[in-house]
């Protein structure tokens, strides 16, 4: 394999801009577009990063989607990534957020999460660090950032939690969780099925009750997208004042 070979990412859908350079450089990187539950760009079966401009990093920590956003990149990709675009001078003189606390929150991401964060100057920097990113996995490594494939020597357990990985905002972690509270996929998905979400009486989504109410981290998004992709539908309304 050459240094010249190809690589292929997932991108999602919005990232408008970054696909309109990824076009130009076609003959190092090709893309397909997707509305991504979790991450930006996908790298491989491992492999995923969140793409933020300086402003959209400080928004973020302010209305308090940084860390939520993280920690569900973690729960569903080994290699979390974190990738932080023109944090600048001129980010931290219009923001009036203190330095300090931007610093606090960097800190923490890398050094209490373990999320690997990679500061870019511009959008042009960003692109070269996903394609060195993806030729490290796809071409060196040989991961596949399409197919999901059970290493060998797995156990009953290992590869009974495999199976559940490929569920919607699920990885590793949830994974685990659910086989080590249900025992088999099987009863996973027939746990899935019988958790009810809850309404209010305007409509909106408030809660879930069933067999994973008691789990942490399992919410009515996790409830509502499984539901989608196992069976073609949701559940029929509950609201709270029906129980």
């Amino acid at each position: 394999m050459t240094q010249d070979q190809q690589v292929h990412v997932i991108i999602d859908n919005r990232e408008r801009k970054l696909m309109e350079l990824l076009d130009k450089r076609k003959d190092k990187i090709s893309y397909e577009s997707k509305q991504l539950d979790v991450a930006d760009i996908v790298i491989s079966e491992n492999t995923a990063i969140e793409r933020k401009t300086g402003a959209d990093f400080i928004g973020s920590i302010m209305d308090n989607r940084l860390f939520e956003q993280l920690i569900r990149l973690q729960d569903v990709y080994k290699n979390a990534i974190l990738i932080l675009e023109g944090l600048n001078d001129d980010v931290f003189e219009s923001t009036g957020m203190n330095i300090n606390a931007i610093y606090g929150v960097l800190a923490k991401v890398s050094y209490v999460l373990g999320v690997a964060v990679i500061p870019t100057r511009n959008l042009e920097d960003t692109v070269i660090v996903i394609e060195r990113i993806a030729y490290r996995e796809q071409v060196k490594k040989g991961s596949s950032v399409m197919s999901r494939s059970a290493p060998k020597g797995m156990s009953k357990k290992e590869r009974r939690s495999f199976i559940i990985e490929g569920l919607i905002d699920s990885g590793p972690k949830k994974a685990k969780i659910l086989i080590d509270r249900f025992k088999t996929p099987y009863k996973v998905i027939e746990a899935i099925k019988n958790t009810e979400i809850l309404y209010t009486r305007t409509g909106n989504p408030k809660g879930i009750n069933g067999p994973l109410k008691k789990l942490q981290g399992f919410g009515w998004k996790f409830v509502q997208k499984n539901k989608e992709i196992l069976f073609g539908k949701t559940s029929t309304q509950k609201t709270l004042d029906d129980l």
